[in-house]
């Protein structure tokens, strides 16, 4: 359907983008979780029984879903229709033009939204991690060496990449942050390696140790000196986005560091840079690894975050980038349009 005939049909029948929003997310939840019931879809989508019927109903009498015993599952029509139903709802939300402002307005090579807001949908912080495993398997036949970052939107990324063959090592772009495992850098790049059939390499340091700490550990261990080298040398770099003040929290910052980051607006942090909204990187923790500093020595630079609350790190970060491809959902992307 071409771009002219969506905006026509919004303009005369408004209520065409509600229905494809709904029919889209009760699809994506159906291909996730298949054989699903009218119930289980219903308390995944947040919609009522009647309504998710009322879609299904539709849905299956055109080919797109069939009604098995074990419950509601995808006709290969509708895998195959999946693209094109997301390229719909794109323009029917005016996503596109958002797309290219925020593309612009951050001088980054290219922007991608996805539906909802990963603050209160489970589905959206789904629909980021699909985006992005999209993104990275299409560059993976032509890397020689990857770097990821820790994190929940990365960790989504990793469980929903595809599996493509590739020869390029994985590595952590950074040493290890938190109490969760799978949501740590190391994990991370192990779970895409495992995925794609290739290899990867571990960064056994800390978040948080002293400069000092850090010389005597890379002076005394060959294979953390490598698989820093590594990361440094990487054709494609994905990371995440977080807020500056709940990543000092994680950090441990102390109330000088606080007073300080808070001092000089710092609102966005990734790869231990703290950024204000001007895209000033006003603090870098202690670490090895990449830092936001380091991004236009990679090929392939791809940032993923959503939510509203994250709009303000996400412009402060990629101000810093002015590089790459950013994949935000609908929340983020509203926030972002009214601060630029």
């Amino acid at each position: 359907m071409k771009v002219g005939l969506l905006d026509v049909f919004q303009k005369i029948a408004p209520d065409v983008t509600g229905i494809v929003r709904e029919r889209y997310l009760l699809l994506r939840h159906i291909s996730d979780a298949q054989p699903v019931g009218r119930r289980s879809l219903a308390t995944l989508s947040g919609l009522s029984e009647r309504v998710v019927r009322a879609h299904v109903d539709v849905l299956r009498r055109n080919g797109i879903v069939r009604f098995t015993t074990a419950g509601i599952e995808l006709e290969a029509e509708g895998q195959r229709l999946m693209p094109e139903l997301l390229d719909c709802f794109v323009h029917l939300n005016n996503l596109d033009d958002m797309q290219k402002q925020i593309r612009k307005e951050l001088q980054l090579e290219h922007v991608y939204i996805v539906p909802g807001n990963s603050d209160r949908d489970k589905t959206a912080k789904e629909e980021l991690g699909r985006k992005g495993a999209e993104i990275l398997a299409s560059l993976l036949g032509n890397s020689e060496i990857v770097a990821v970052s820790g994190g929940s939107t990365l960790a989504e990324l990793a469980e929903r990449l595809p599996e493509v063959s590739t020869d390029a090592v994985i590595v952590p772009a950074r040493g290890g942050l938190g109490n969760h495992v799978k949501r740590q850098a190391n994990y991370i790049a192990s779970q895409i390696a495992w995925t794609t059939g290739t290899t990867s390499q571990m960064m056994h340091v800390p978040d948080g140790l002293n400069a000092a700490a850090i010389r005597l550990l890379l002076d005394s261990d060959k294979d953390t000196r490598r698989t820093v080298d590594l990361a440094k040398r990487a054709d494609i770099l994905l990371f995440g986005i977080g807020r500056a003040d709940i990543m000092a929290k994680r950090r441990g910052a102390d109330k000088r560091l606080t007073e300080y980051l808070t001092g000089h607006g710092a609102v966005g942090e990734a790869l231990g840079c703290y950024c204000n909204l001007h895209g000033e990187i006003v603090h870098v923790s202690d670490n090895v690894g990449i830092s936001l500093k380091d991004v236009q020595m990679h090929s392939h630079v791809i940032a993923v975050a959503g939510g509203t609350v994250k709009g303000e790190a996400i412009v402060s970060v990629m101000r810093a980038c002015r590089k790459g491809t950013l994949v935000i959902d609908e929340g983020a992307a509203e926030k972002i349009m009214t601060l630029i």
